[in-house]
C-alpha cells in the first residue's frame, strides 16, 4: 500500500505528541531550574502546535504531489487567509451597504494621487465630487490615453499615473494592434475571498490549470509588456505560488507553443487524483484541452506510465529535462485513467478528478454549453471575476449553479452606466450605481487605478439584482460584436440561440464553432458608390463535413426573425436580405485563431474567438475555407 500524506501526518502527530509528553515529564513533573522550565514550556507549546497541525492535516484531502515544504506552505497560506476572510467580508459589507459613498471616496483618492501629473492638471483640476466628475471630465476611449501611456512606458515621469506601475498589459488586439495599458494592482482582499470559495474545503488540495507563455516584450524603461494572465520568469513570488498551489512545475510555464503547453499542464494535472479546481482563462481552452486528451489519450497514458515527456513534443531541451525530473512514473494512475477513458469522455472531468470542486473559466465564445454537454457534464462552472486588461470590475460571489453574475467592487474602481439606447451617442448621459434599475441594460464606463477615467469599455451588461445596495450584473455582449446593418443591433446571444435552434433540425451536425460578418465587409476594397445587398454571413464549422440544403440553411434566418423583431422588420421590408450560412472545413477555426495570433498582439492565454469578423483579412480567410459555396 502506498504511503500517503495522511499516514505521514499521523506519524508526525504521534511523534510530536510523544516529544511534548517527554518534555513536560522531564522538566515540569521533575525538579528543574526556572530557565529549563521556560525553555521546556516553549518546546511544549511548539510540540503541541505541531501535533495539532499534523493531526488536522491528516484529516484533510491532500494532493500527493506535495512535498513537505509545499504542503506546509499551502496549509499556512490558506489557514491565514481563512482567518482574515471574516474581517475582509465585514469591510466589504460596509462598502456594499453604502456603495456611492465608497465610489466617491475612491474617486477623490485617485484624483489626489494623479492631481500633479500632466493629465491631472489638464483634466482633474477642480473636481471634488462624483457630480463634478461627471460634469467636467469627458467620456473617453483608448485613443484619449494612447500618447500618455506610451510616454509613461518610455520612462517619462509625472505623465498620468502617479503610482508604481508593476508592468504594462497588452490587450488581446484580435482585430489588430493591442492596447498598451499600465497595470497597478490592488484588490483590497476581495480576490482572496473569491479564490477561497473556488478552491474548496481542503487547504492542501492543489489546483490545475492551463497556461501558454506569451511572447514577452519590454518597454524602453525596462518594464515587461505582457497579457493580463502572465507568470513572470524571474519572480520569486510567482515561483512560490506555482510550487505551492499548482500541479505543474514552474518549468511548464516556460513553454510558448500552444499544443505543448496544453499537453504538459494537462499531463501533470492527471497525476493528481485530488485536484480541487481546473482552470483556464477561457472555456474554449478547456474544450481544446479535453479534445486533446480524447484524441491523444494513448500518449498521455504512456507518459504517465514511463514518467517522461513524450519525445515527439517540440519542447526546449532544458525545459524537457526539468519536466522529466518532476514527472514520476505512475503506472497505477495510468491504469485507473485507462479504465475511465474506456467508459467514454462524457463527464470525464469529474471522473478523473472525483474530488474536483469546480472548473474555473470565463465563457466568451459560447463553449460552456458544449463543455457541459460532454467533458464537464456534472461539474460546476465558476467564473470568479469580470473585467479586462484595463481592470477588474466586479466579482462573482455565488457558486450555486446560476449563470455567472457579479457584484461591483465600489472601493477599487468607479463604475458608471450608459443606458443601452444611448450607447451609440458620442457623449451620452451616464448614471451612477444608485441610479440604475433592475432589468435594464447599460454600457459600462470605468475609472480605474491604472489611469483610466470615464473609460468606455464597450461591454453591455444587465442589472439582475442588488447585493445589499450594490448592483449585481450579468454580461450580455460587446458593442463591437453587434451585427448592425440597419440599426437592428443583433447581439451574439440572439445569434447563438438561432444557431442552437437550427441545430435541432440539422442531422448529424455537431458544432465546433461559429462566427459572423456583415456583407459590406466583402466590398471594403471597392468604391463607395458600389451597390450591394445587405445581409449577415454565418460561418459554421462542424466536427465532420456536413452538407446542408438551401431549406436547412434558411432555418437560421427564420429563427433569427422569430427572436429579433427589428431584424424581422428589416427582412419584411427588404432592406436586409436573408442571412447566408457558410459551412467551413474542419480545422478552419484553428487556422483563424493561429492567423489572428500571428498578425496581432493576442496570445493563446487571452485569445477569444471573435463572434464578428471586423477585418477583410479574417473574412477572406474564412471565405477561402467554405466547402459548399454552390449549395
Amino acid at each position: 500500500m502506498a504511503v500517503t500524506w495522511e499516514h505521514r501526518c499521523v506519524l508526525w502527530a504521534l511523534a510530536s505528541a510523544g516529544f511534548t509528553a517527554y518534555v513536560i515529564n522531564a522538566y515540569f513533573i521533575n525538579d528543574a531550574t526556572w530557565l529549563c522550565r521556560v525553555a521546556a514550556g516553549f518546546l511544549a507549546i511548539l510540540g503541541t502546535l505541531s501535533s495539532v497541525t499534523a493531526f488536522h492535516i491528516s484529516t484533510l484531502r491532500c494532493s500527493e504531489s506535495h512535498t513537505l515544504k509545499t504542503l506546509l506552505q499551502q496549509y499556512i497560506l490558506f489557514q491565514g487567509a481563512t482567518l482574515a476572510t471574516p474581517f475582509i467580508l465585514y469591510q466589504l459589507k460596509k462598502l456594499w451597504k453604502e456603495p456611492r459613498k465608497a465610489q466617491e471616496k475612491f474617486l477623490l483618492k485617485l484624483i489626489s494621487r494623479d492631481a500633479d501629473t500632466e493629465y491631472g492638471r489638464r483634466y482633474l483640476t477642480g473636481i471634488q465630487s462624483l457630480q463634478d466628475f461627471r460634469d467636467k471630465h469627458p467620456l473617453t476611449k483608448y485613443d484619449h490615453y494612447q500618447d500618455y501611456f506610451q510616454r509613461l512606458a518610455d520612462g517619462e515621469k509625472n505623465v498620468c499615473v502617479a503610482a508604481k506601475v508593476d508592468r504594462f498589459g497588452i490587450s488581446s488586439g484580435t482585430t489588430g494592434k493591442g492596447k498598451l495599458i499600465p497595470m497597478v494592482f490592488n484588490d483590497r482582499g476581495l480576490g482572496l475571498v473569491v479564490v477561497l470559495q473556488a478552491v474548496g474545503s481542503s487547504p492542501i488540495q492543489k489546483m490545475a490549470g492551463l497556461y501558454c507563455k506569451p511572447a514577452q516584450k519590454f518597454t524602453k524603461s525596462g518594464l515587461p509588456i505582457a497579457p493580463a494572465v502572465f507568470v513572470p520568469d524571474n519572480s520569486s513570488l510567482a515561483k512560490f505560488m506555482v510550487s505551492t498551489l499548482l500541479n505543474s512545475p514552474f518549468s511548464a510555464f516556460q513553454i510558448s507553443t500552444d499544443f505543448e503547453a496544453t499537453y504538459v499542464h494537462l499531463l501533470f494535472a492527471l497525476t493528481d487524483k485530488n485536484v480541487c479546481t481546473f482552470s483556464a482563462p477561457f472555456a474554449s481552452q478547456v474544450y481544446r484541452a479535453f479534445s486533446m486528451l480524447e484524441d491523444e489519450q494513448d500518449m498521455f497514458l504512456e507518459d504517465l506510465s514511463t514518467g517522461r515527456i513524450n519525445p515527439r513534443l517540440n519542447i526546449d531541451a532544458e525545459i524537457r529535462r526539468s519536466l522529466d525530473a518532476a514527472l514520476e512514473a505512475n503506472p497505477a494512475r495510468a491504469h485507473e485513467l485507462r479504465a475511465e477513458f474506456a467508459r467514454g469522455f462524457v463527464g470525464i472531468l469529474g471522473r478523473i478528478w472525483p474530488h474536483l470542486n469546480c472548473f474555473v473559466t470565463a465563457d466568451i465564445s459560447g463553449y460552456v454549453q458544449k463543455l457541459k454537454a460532454k467533458y464537464t457534464k456534472g461539474t460546476r462552472l465558476y467564473t470568479f471575476a469580470y473585467g479586462c486588461t484595463e481592470g477588474l470590475v466586479c466579482y462573482n460571489l455565488w457558486m450555486d449553479g446560476r449563470p455567472p453574475q457579479y457584484v461591483l467592487s465600489p472601493s477599487t474602481n468607479l463604475t458608471e452606466f450608459i443606458p443601452e439606447d444611448l450607447s451609440e451617442e458620442a457623449n451620452p448621459t451616464t448614471l451612477f450605481l444608485d441610479e440604475i434599475e433592475v432589468g435594464k441594460r447599460y454600457e459600462i464606463v470605468i475609472t480605474t487605478l491604472s489611469g483610466f477615467y470615464r473609460y468606455r469599455m464597450g461591454d453591455v451588461v444587465e442589472v439582475v439584482g442588488f447585493h445589499d445596495n450594490c448592483p449585481v450584473i450579468q454580461v450580455k455582449y460587446r458593442t463591437g460584436e453587434l451585427l448592425n446593418l440597419r440599426s437592428e443591433k443583433t447581439d451574439k446571444l440572439v445569434v447563438n440561440n438561432a444557431i442552437q435552434e437550427s441545430l435541432t433540425s440539422w442531422p448529424e451536425a455537431t458544432l465546433v464553432d461559429w462566427t459572423c460578418a456583415e456583407s459590406p465587409l466583402i466590398y471594403e476594397d471597392h468604391q463607395e458608390d458600389v451597390k450591394y445587398d445587405m445581409y449577415y454571413l454565418l460561418f459554421l464549422e462542424f466536427e465532420t463535413e456536413v452538407r446542408l440544403s438551401t431549406d436547412q440553411k434558411s432555418m437560421f434566418d427564420q429563427s433569427l426573425r422569430k427572436q429579433h423583431e427589428f431584424y424581422d422588420h428589416y427582412r419584411q421590408v427588404g432592406t436586409i436580405c436573408e442571412a447566408r450560412v457558410m459551412i467551413v472545413r474542419p480545422g478552419s477555426f484553428k487556422k483563424l485563431q493561429d492567423f489572428i495570433i500571428a498578425t496581432s498582439t493576442a496570445s493563446y492565454n487571452q485569445f477569444k474567438m471573435p463572434k464578428k469578423l471586423r477585418t477583410k483579412a479574417t473574412l477572406d480567410l474564412m471565405m477561402g475555407s467554405v466547402v459548399d459555396k454552390a449549395a
